[in-house]
């Protein structure tokens, strides 16, 4: 029984917290380089 549980747990991959994640760091990057760019536009 033990080994079913451990492949399965192995099988298990949270794809939608992974998506989540790279989403909120593309978000994140697009706030940042806007306000660099937007900084360097006042320079």
């Amino acid at each position: 029984m033990e080994n079913k549980e451990t492949e399965h747990e192995e099988e298990f991959k949270p794809k939608g917290a992974v998506a989540f994640f790279i989403l909120l760091i593309i978000l994140f990057s697009i706030i940042w380089f806007g306000l660099y760019f937007e900084m360097l536009g006042r320079v």
